[in-house]
């Protein structure tokens, strides 16, 4: 029998676990290890849990950087920790000031606006990220919070960074301002069950510094609330997570235009 999706959950906290504690020294600021690591973990905890296996052993790590799970317990509060790439095969646990999930808060002002998502993509678009994408690109909603002209490049871009091992970016746009500055905005976006991270933004950073080097750098990150609002973060850019800082951050919610409170937005400065 395959094992439920809480157990698989189970399962890779406990490689994860033994890979770090495998070479956890105290006041160490960085652990390195490789996917030969965690093949031998998971070797470890197949021993002991039968029908546990794992089809693509980087799903593993991917658990973790993609954020879907926050790192064991066990793990963060000797840290707060995050995985980051350090080559083909190669990783590291990297120490942290602060947890990588992104806080939203909690008492941010809703701005509605007139939903534009054509209603056949409502019905088939999905509530997952791409689903949130479509709505950001047929609302225009880059262009409304960034204040510059945003143009749709790619989705769902899985490419390498030297150094870094492979990354996936969930949406790029360029953009121009009107003074003809150019700049590349790559996206990451989650929806109600997951969280965002600094994990995920810093590898934004990372490939757009890599791939459009004369480009102004403005990191985005989506986050869909319970009550289907989104929140749009933009980042400053930086070389570790520590440095990677919050600009702005704003929530929209698309409805229909006769629900808009036309009043209400008009007063406001």
């Amino acid at each position: 029998m395959n094992p439920t999706r809480e157990e698989l959950a189970r399962n890779r906290d406990e490689v994860i676990e033994i890979v770090f504690r495998k070479k956890y020294r105290q006041a160490t600021p960085e652990i390195a290890f490789t996917m030969d690591e965690v093949r031998q973990a998971i070797a470890q905890v197949a021993r002991k849990r039968a029908g546990y296996k794992e089809k693509n052993v980087a799903d593993v790590r991917y658990q973790y950087t993609s954020g879907r799970s926050p790192l064991p317990e066990s793990i963060d509060k000797l840290g707060p920790w995050m995985i980051v790439g350090k080559g083909k095969g190669k990783y590291a646990f990297v120490k942290l000031a602060e947890s990588p999930i992104v806080r939203i808060q909690t008492d941010l002002y809703c701005v509605c606006l007139p939903d534009a998502t054509p209603e056949i993509v409502l019905e088939y678009a999905g509530s997952d990220e791409q689903g949130i994408l479509a709505k950001l690109r047929y609302n225009r909603m880059l262009d409304i919070f960034l204040g510059i002209t945003c143009y749709h490049l790619q989705n769902h871009l899985r490419t390498s960074i030297k150094n870094k091992g492979q990354v996936e970016i969930d949406d790029l746009y360029v953009g121009l301002n009107s003074g003809g500055k150019q700049f590349v905005v790559p996206i990451e976006a989650k929806s109600a069950k997951d969280h965002l991270s600094k994990t995920q933004i810093q590898q934004a950073i990372d490939f757009a510094h890599e791939r459009y080097p004369k480009l102004i750098l403005r990191p985005v990150g989506i986050q869909e609330l319970k009550d289907k609002s989104l929140v749009l973060i933009e980042f400053t850019s930086g070389s570790h997570p520590d440095e990677i800082k919050i600009v702005e951050m704003r929530r929209y919610k698309l409805v229909p235009m006769s629900e808009v409170p036309l009043d209400d937005l008009q007063s406001r400065v």
